[in-house]
């Protein structure tokens, strides 16, 4: 006893780094800990399919099929131009706590970030064909002009060597979310001689709405670890995305009508809508990790595709203009909205430096 005793005194007087059980320094940070708290942030890029911009097209056209029953030969909003993928930029902070490399508790934010001009992109186009009481015309309907996406997660992971070198197990992430997009809506149509107000022409020339929506969800993933090497690890996990919640839509359209005498005038009309709104789909993160002492470099990939559909869409766009002159975002009841359910993609490529903090019978290094 009195030896063995000796022999763990001068084991533990000696540094760490200068033992014989940790010839270098990298067998220090290598082991597997008891446990392990680490800090990282990080900045990406990627493209952006907003559901926003996605469910404009078939829902302007079907509203104006459905403006028909009451307002006969009102122009039809028929959507000739796809809406292109959008660039945005990202932002990641997340702290982890690890047990015995096999347990994990991770506390994340990303914040997706996309903001828009005239040149880019970022609108809806439509079409109306000419009718007995309006000529044909061409307009942009809607466009994005802002677009952030803030997702915070609390996930619960467990992860189970089943060899050397993979670990895989369930996770559990109890998640919320916030968007915030600022739109643009805009029209155009010209009255024929034959309307009851001739040559009229009414033009949406500005004006803005927030559309901010608030959902959160439990989602269950499985998460895997391969380690290739020492300093090199590759992780990925797929969750199953199932989130539920608010969204409202509020702003304002200036309008401006001009009549054959030559008058015109502007008016201020307001869109305001909301509901229960709900996104299914995947989460899928993959990420490959290298290590030096306590220090990490990780470069991954996040993929979220999303189905949005409502559940309510409730709301009117209020003004004293004839609704029948320009093409509002809905009427009364969103029927086209919560017809069908719309995509919603973002692919994200980033970098995330980190540092880690150990503890186990050595103390803290």
């Amino acid at each position: 006893m009195k030896q063995e005793g000796a022999e763990t005194e001068k084991k533990t007087s000696v540094p760490l780094e200068d033992r014989e059980d940790n010839q270098t320094r990298m067998d220090i940070f290598n082991h597997v800990y008891e446990h392990r708290l680490m800090f990282r942030t990080g900045w990406g890029i990627g493209k952006l399919s907003p559901a926003i911009l996605n469910e404009t097209g078939p829902a302007w056209f079907q509203n104006s099929l459905f403006r028909q029953f009451t307002e006969p030969g009102s122009p039809l909003s028929i959507p000739y131009k796809p809406v292109k993928d959008l660039g945005v930029n990202s932002q990641y902070w997340d702290i982890r706590y690890g047990y015995k490399n096999k347990f994990e508790i991770q506390l994340a934010e990303d914040t997706t970030l996309g903001v828009y001009s005239r040149d880019l992109p970022a609108s809806n186009n439509f079409f109306s064909p000419r009718t007995d009481t309006y000529w044909a015309s061409v307009f942009e309907g809607n466009r994005l002009l802002r677009f952030e996406g803030v997702s915070q997660h609390l996930r619960f992971s467990y992860t189970h060597p089943f060899s050397k070198i993979l670990m895989i197990g369930p996770s559990i992430n109890f998640h919320r979310y916030t968007e915030r997009n600022n739109i643009s809506y805009g029209s155009y149509s010209t009255s024929r001689a034959e309307a009851t107000v001739p040559n009229k022409a009414t033009w949406s020339i500005g004006g803005d709405a927030n559309a901010e929506y608030s959902m959160k969800g439990i989602l269950p993933g499985i998460f895997a670890k391969f380690k290739l090497r020492d300093w090199w690890e590759l992780r990925t996990r797929l969750e199953l995305l199932d989130r539920k919640g608010n969204f409202s839509v509020l702003g304002s359209q200036i309008i401006q009508e001009a009549f054959s005498d030559g008058s015109s005038n502007l008016t201020g009309v307001i869109p305001a809508y909301g509901g229960k709104v709900r996104d299914k789909g995947t989460i899928l993160n993959i990420e490959s990790s290298f290590q030096y002492c306590r220090f990490t470099l990780d470069i991954g990939m996040i993929r979220q595709d999303i189905k949005r559909s409502y559940e309510t869409y409730l709301g009117d766009t209020l003004g004293g203009v004839p609704r029948s002159d320009y093409s509002s975002r809905s009427v009364y009841i969103g029927f086209s909205e919560m017809s069908a359910s719309v995509k919603h993609t973002v692919t994200e490529f980033y970098i995330m430096p980190g540092v880690s903090f150990f503890y186990d019978a050595d103390k803290i290094y």
